[in-house]
């Protein structure tokens, strides 16, 4: 290259940066408001404190900080503890009982099964690649864009949300190491999803609160109970079954964080970025917790006397190919969005019945 090129080259890479730079500087910028703000937030810790879905939003946690980054400590969150239970949370934000919070969704699942994307069997992968993957797709703008079409009119806006591991192991005293030894398996499901997805694999499906688990193990009033390796580790369940089994029955179990629409509308601009941006790194963080409790709690029950069953890749592809029927009612109570999801989430998701959830939603 010669001077004369090399001159060329240089004036142009000067201009595009100055260019630019322009550019940025035209961008309209958010003035910050004089006014501080409190909103009231209710702290839905039915699953424990420490479950990895409720510990981010205690007061002082995770989320709060993020909140308090992100918008220069102008709005204050008042977090009240199980102001509103499991199953009333996010109808509390949305009739404006309390102004923000989080709701379980596979518990909200029979209202908003929309948002319970997540539990398809098999959409997303194993921990920990399934968590990133539902991360960015949960976060995706045309996603986000479809919640708000969805969520408004009942009330609320979701934000964002946290995740535990995926619920996906079986605590019983069964291996269930092939397909066909889940016929006639009592299990304590949780959720519409995971429910439909052990009956089409042969088990038998049983209702019970987490506070009876343990009796209805050590009584035979269920087989297994299907849960998170952590969640069913520090319950005891390790310690009362014989064996735990892996199967990707339902990838990602995760908390919502929701605002009262009217309260949302009626934010300044700052405040409605600041709680955008906190909710958003809040969900992405959650991937890298899911992965580091995953190989911490593997190697728990690796080490207790309960046998970790992990089935052969044979065999889960045998069992997602049954999954059609589990899509299809996933998408009838989904309503007219659910196409939509399941199209926007195949984008990012690389689960073993994803080339099946995807062609279900063309």
């Amino acid at each position: 290259m010669n001077k004369k090129q090399i001159k060329t080259v240089l004036v142009l890479v000067v201009s595009f940066c100055v260019i630019s730079i322009a550019v940025v500087n035209a961008q309209p910028r958010v003035e910050k408001p004089t006014k501080r703000v409190t909103l009231t937030f209710n702290w839905e810790a039915a699953y424990g404190r420490a479950n990895s879905t409720v510990w981010p939003f205690r007061p002082g946690g995770r989320f709060e900080q993020l909140v308090t980054r992100y918008t220069d400590g102008m709005l204050k969150l008042d977090i009240k503890e199980k102001l509103y239970g499991l199953t009333e949370s996010i109808f509390a934000i949305g009739d404006g009982r309390v102004n923000m919070g989080t709701q379980s969704i596979p518990a909200a699942s029979g209202t908003y099964p929309l948002l319970d994307f997540g539990a398809i069997p098999g959409f997303f992968s194993d921990p920990p690649n399934g968590a990133y993957e539902w991360a960015e797709a949960f976060l995706d703008p045309k996603m986000m864009a479809v919640w708000d079409k969805y969520t408004r009119p009942a009330g609320f806006k979701v934000l964002g949300a946290s995740l535990s591991m995926a619920n996906n192991t079986l605590w019983g005293n069964k291996a269930i190491k092939v397909l066909s030894d889940f016929k006639g398996v009592k299990v304590r499901t949780s959720g519409r999803t995971q429910t439909a997805t052990l009956k089409t694999l042969g088990a038998s499906p049983v209702t019970l609160s987490m506070a009876e688990v343990e009796d209805a193990i050590t009584r035979g009033t269920v087989d297994a109970v299907a849960t998170s390796k952590s969640y069913g580790a520090e319950r005891g369940l390790i310690d009362l079954c014989k064996f735990a089994s892996v199967w990707p029955i339902t990838p990602i179990f995760a908390q919502m964080i929701a605002v009262n629409v009217k309260v949302w509308d009626g934010l300044h601009p700052f405040y409605k970025e600041g709680l955008l941006k906190a909710a958003a790194q809040l969900t992405r963080e959650m991937a890298a917790v899911a992965e580091q409790l995953d190989i911490s709690y593997t190697l728990w029950i690796r080490s207790s006397k309960c046998q970790l069953v992990v089935p052969a890749e044979s065999e889960v592809k045998r069992a997602m190919e049954l999954m059609r029927p589990v899509v299809k009612e996933w998408l009838e109570t989904a309503g007219p969005y659910g196409k939509e999801v399941l199209h926007i989430g195949a984008r990012y998701a690389r689960g073993p019945s994803v080339n099946i959830v995807a062609e279900m939603a063309k």
